[in-house]
């Protein structure tokens, strides 16, 4: 089994000004250039003789007296230490009392604003999953995760969804309809049903041939299979590894690489690193997950860069980048499998997948060896929407989401990989 590799011939170190780290993993707070708050020290205090109240009422005089001499003067080293005197209570000799240092104000102001935080860390996690990928994005999510932690093992969070509930809009911090949508998202289409005619169209194609089917494997010559994408296949492609070995008729392969995609091949060569597995595995299957950083700016063949992926440019150039890596892993008796990206829990983030997703569902539409997943329908709610929760194979719940509303948990990642699978079985005739 491969692993990430981070380095090599298809990895390049992040372009300067990079907007499209990944957006689930917390960037050391170090190379953030956040730096740990430094006290300042505090002065040297010095015994001072204590004033009462006539020394407020007069202030003391330096005019030479005959019977003490004359006054002697005195330098002093550093800045005088100020004291406020006030109106000491009879028997009290200390000015300072009533007085709250500054230090201390400072202190308070600070665990007010953390408590906040710990309060209202659900929605500033949320709030921040909802920004465009870039590095705000990920600095946001780097400080307010950890908040978000201890604010549930503290338990505070739950002040924050009674307070909501009381006020009526306890949806609202959980990307509910109270969410900001994104303009005009393409939606989630099916290979079977649409394809793309032109930039921004769709319309029925007619029904491509079907791919051919997989060679039946024998426990003696099983089926070679690989699957890999970025992160989302980190857990996705572990299940996918760990449920075909236990057929014992398929050999699986798996590399996968944090942050990457199609739309930065300036940080990772996809078709050059694809070009070298399968030229070293052959593999019979080929199942690729992409796209959880794509959504963001590219660079058109022509060098003209193209910010968003609201830009009408911005399609048609990632439905060619799409089309050329199915294109690449045609081969005779090859099955590639396409799993687009599942429903996010950030309305805005999941806009944006939904038109990486169209163009996948158009691409693979007109390629018989490419089948097309979409995960919505075995992750997602039965409308197909985001849920933490859904049904498992017993009818209890089952969490199928990590706490960033993208990446799978464990049972989540099995959930897809069984889907996928049962999808190769059929084709290659494996009876389990």
């Amino acid at each position: 089994m491969s692993t990430p590799t981070d380095t090599g011939p298809h990895h390049i170190p992040t372009p300067p000004g990079w907007p499209g780290d990944d957006p689930t993993v917390p960037d050391e707070l170090g190379a953030l250039g956040v730096r740990p708050l430094r006290h300042p020290a505090r002065p040297s205090r010095r015994h001072l003789p204590a004033y009462g109240r006539e020394d407020v009422e007069a202030e003391p005089s330096l005019e030479p007296r005959p019977e003490l001499g004359p006054v002697a003067a005195v330098e002093v080293d550093e800045e005088p230490v100020r004291r406020v005197a006030v109106d000491a209570p009879d028997g009290d000799d200390d000015p300072g009392r009533g007085l709250m240092p500054a230090g201390r104000v400072l202190v308070i102001l600070v665990a007010a604003l953390l408590l906040a935080a710990l309060i209202n860390a659900d929605a500033l996690v949320a709030k921040a999953e909802q920004q465009p990928l870039g590095p705000e994005r990920d600095r946001a999510l780097a400080v307010w995760r950890p908040v978000q932690d201890v604010s549930h093992v503290l338990q505070l969070y739950r002040v924050r969804q009674v307070a909501d509930w009381a006020a009526g809009n306890d949806h609202a911090h959980r990307g509910g309809s109270a969410a900001p949508k994104a303009a005009a998202p393409a939606s989630h289409t099916s290979p079977t049903t649409t394809a793309a005619t032109g930039p921004g169209t769709t319309a029925a194609p007619s029904a491509p041939a079907a791919p051919a089917a997989l060679r039946t494997p024998t426990r003696g010559k099983p089926l070679r299979l690989w699957v890999g994408g970025d992160s989302l296949a980190q857990v996705f492609g572990q299940s996918m590894v760990n449920a075909s070995q236990a057929t014992g008729l398929i050999a699986p392969k798996l590399h996968y690489e944090i942050s990457s995609g199609l739309a930065r091949p300036d940080f990772y060569d996809w078709p050059g690193a694809l070009a070298d597995d399968v030229k070293a595995g052959k593999p019979e299957v080929v199942v690729l997950m992409l796209g959880a950083n794509d959504a963001q700016g590219l660079v058109l063949p022509s060098g003209t860069a193209v910010p968003d992926v609201s830009d009408p440019r911005w399609s048609p150039e990632y439905r060619r980048r799409v089309g050329a890596i199915m294109d690449q892993l045609k081969a005779d008796g090859r099955l590639v499998v396409w799993v687009g990206q599942p429903p996010m829990r950030g309305a805005t983030f999941d806009a944006r997948m939904k038109i990486v997703d169209a163009a996948y569902a158009a691409e693979a539409a007109k390629r018989p060896w490419v089948v097309y997943v979409d995960p919505a329908k075995v992750v997602g709610d039965a409308q197909g929407r985001f849920a933490d929760l859904i049904p498992g194979p017993d009818g209890k719940p089952q969490d199928v989401r990590q706490d960033d509303g993208i990446h799978f948990t464990r049972a989540g990642g099995d959930r897809l990989a069984a889907h996928v699978l049962a999808l190769v079985e059929d084709r290659a005739g494996i009876k389990t």
